[in-house]
């Protein structure tokens, strides 16, 4: 498929109460997991009959399949300190379109069970890019919802505001995890996209991670 922009008739503005992740600590990143689920469940909400065939700036997806991903990263998330082999869960999550939101509330509260307990931050846990102490896990899960909810937060028309805290934290990882140079099969992910220096803070996560961030403002 294409993912050519769809020009939306109109932009949705969405404002979130973020959770400040009390009694965790601020920089503890089960936080930062609870507040990309927030964005990531205001986004799914929207995703609807009329939108769900629309492009994606993840190309091999539309809109409906790239909320059925997002969904399957929160599966992913709350499964990392259960017995279950994360790496072979499915890209997708099998949940139909007037269920996404259910699925990604059910998705939300296992990650919160899961992940009471404090010495899962220390564990190791493996997922599909290896083997990592289990904040590190937890807090590339939420960087990954967070910029699979703007992904969908564009290819839908929807404007959201985004913690910026947290996001300035996944900018910081993602410049260190996913080098500039050396992308292709073994770093799949697009050449850097640098918006200009006044852009917001989230556009500069998502160029970084490969997103034609101006062409895909440019449709909301």
């Amino acid at each position: 498929m294409t993912n050519t922009p769809i020009t939306n008739a109109s932009t949705k503005q969405i404002r979130i109460e973020y959770t400040d992740g009390a009694p965790l600590a601020a920089d503890d990143p089960r936080g930062a997991m609870a507040r990309a689920v927030q964005a990531a469940r205001a986004v799914l909400a929207q995703v609807d009959a009329d939108n769900a065939a629309n492009p994606t700036p993840c190309s091999e997806w539309t809109a409906l399949e790239l909320a059925q991903h997002i969904v399957a990263v929160l599966d992913r998330a709350a499964a990392g300190p259960t017995d279950r082999d994360v790496p072979s869960m499915p890209l997708l999550a099998d949940v139909p379109l007037d269920r996404l939101d259910e699925a990604a509330l059910a998705a939300a509260e296992r990650i919160h069970a899961n992940w009471t307990d404090d010495s899962i931050l220390d564990r190791p846990i493996v997922v599909p890019w290896g083997e990592f102490p289990g904040a590190v896990v937890i807090g590339v899960y939420a960087g990954e919802t967070i910029v699979h909810a703007w992904d969908l937060a564009v290819a839908i028309g929807v404007d959201l505001d985004w913690p910026e805290a947290d996001v300035a934290v996944h900018f910081e990882m993602s410049k260190a995890g996913i080098p500039e140079d050396g992308r292709g099969p073994e770093m799949p992910f697009d050449p850097v996209f640098r918006p200009g220096d006044d852009a917001p803070l989230i556009h500069h996560l998502v160029g970084w991670q490969g997103r034609e961030v101006d062409r895909w403002i440019a449709a909301r």
